[in-house]
């Protein structure tokens, strides 16, 4: 297994936890806010049309721009837009466009960067090991995503939902940090594999 999959894994496990707090935050804000189901409804709706878009763009952005690049800036982007977002929440009312907005975009990176994901797993993990690490990297992004909802709950109903936010963009900055060490690790062939070279075997 290289070494380079555990900062992967553990990005494609932060962005699973960022995208359920969001989700979940920001559909309790419009419902909390406006009082209607409608608008929550809506916004759910309007958070499967970007990942429709994204999904129907992903080929034109990878085209057009450095997967690595993209991977760099796709938590920055999430992070500014969450950042937006918790800034926006205390008067949704004045600001619902850009609630919607920040969400539809949010929706659009999210899958953008999942796809860049599932582009770069293959060159991290041998042929043998890929059905059982994609086993491995569901099972994590189903755990993770019922322990954000319940985090999220508590978050929201004992503390705030703008502390709610502030916590997915901590983790977004998390995120990016493992990307660029991925990114690293890769770029260092000699750091890339946690296998031993011969004379490492020998001496142990």
């Amino acid at each position: 297994m290289n070494i380079a999959f555990y900062p992967f894994w553990a990005a494609s496990t932060l962005l699973s936890l960022i995208q359920v707090i969001s989700i979940t935050t920001l559909t309790c804000l419009t419902y909390k806010q406006t009082e209607s189901v409608i608008y929550a409804v809506l916004l759910l709706c309007i958070y499967a049309l970007g990942h429709t878009a994204a999904r129907l763009t992903f080929h034109w952005l990878t085209k057009h721009f450095a997967s690595p690049g993209l991977m760099l800036a796709m938590p920055l982007i999430k992070a500014l837009l969450l950042i937006g977002a918790a800034f926006a929440s205390s008067h949704l009312t004045e600001y619902a466009a850009l609630l919607y907005i920040s969400f539809i975009s949010l929706s659009v990176v999210f899958r953008w960067e999942s796809l860049l994901l599932q582009a770069l797993q293959p060159r991290l993990i041998e042929g043998e090991d890929l059905d059982k690490t994609n086993n491995l990297i569901s099972f994590a992004n189903y755990t993770v995503t019922g322990i954000g909802l319940i985090m999220t709950a508590i978050t929201i109903l004992y503390a705030s939902i703008p502390l709610a936010l502030w916590i997915a963009v901590s983790l977004s900055l998390a995120a990016l940090a493992l990307i660029g060490t991925v990114q690293r690790l890769i770029r260092n062939p000699s750091q890339f594999s946690l296998k031993l070279s011969p004379r490492h075997a020998h001496h142990k």
